[in-house]
């Protein structure tokens, strides 16, 4: 059994030995091929730039445009007309029209400048509808003193107005 078994092995490295070669055989034959394409992609540039040679002498050539001159002019001159420099002046005053500062600047003060309290962005919102329902509490106040007025036709208005100053004044002390 071990000889049977050293020939499996001998006959595993024959069949080893048989690829390795056969692989090294297909590398050659790659590069084989590898280096003729080469040489027919070669040989076939040299060839394209002949052909490109022979075609721009024929009549097939793109025909040249002058545009700045004539060639066959004995004097050679501008053909290009010439543009209106002043209207990318105009173009530069209106723009600059248009960056002028319009927006009103604010001036700085130590309201600005000073830390604000928390709620100061939610009395900022709401102060459009505070101030028109102070409108109509002025209004009901007023509608409310009118018809106390109205009920007690014998008390005089100034009197009124007058007792409503004293007790201000009074609370404010």
């Amino acid at each position: 059994m071990t000889t049977g078994e050293s020939v499996s092995s001998d006959d595993k490295d024959i069949t080893t030995s048989n690829s390795i070669t056969s692989m090294e055989s297909a590398a050659q034959q790659r590069k084989r091929r590898l280096m003729e394409l080469r040489a027919r992609v070669k040989n076939s540039g040299v060839n394209e730039r002949v052909d490109e040679g022979n075609m721009s002498t024929s009549e097939d050539a793109p025909k040249l445009k002058f545009r700045s001159y004539d060639p066959t002019a004995t004097t050679l001159g501008a053909k290009v007309e010439s543009k209106d420099l002043f209207a990318i002046d105009k173009l530069i005053e209106d723009q600059l029209a248009d960056t002028e500062n319009k927006s009103v600047v604010e001036e700085v003060s130590i309201a600005t400048l000073a830390p604000r309290k928390v709620d100061w962005d939610l009395k900022r919102d709401i102060a459009d509808r505070m101030a028109k329902l102070e409108r109509r509490t002025e209004r009901a106040i007023a509608e409310l003193i009118r018809q106390r007025l109205a009920a007690d036709k014998t008390v005089d208005v100034a009197t009124v107005v007058n007792s409503g100053a004293y007790i201000a004044i009074e609370t404010d002390d």
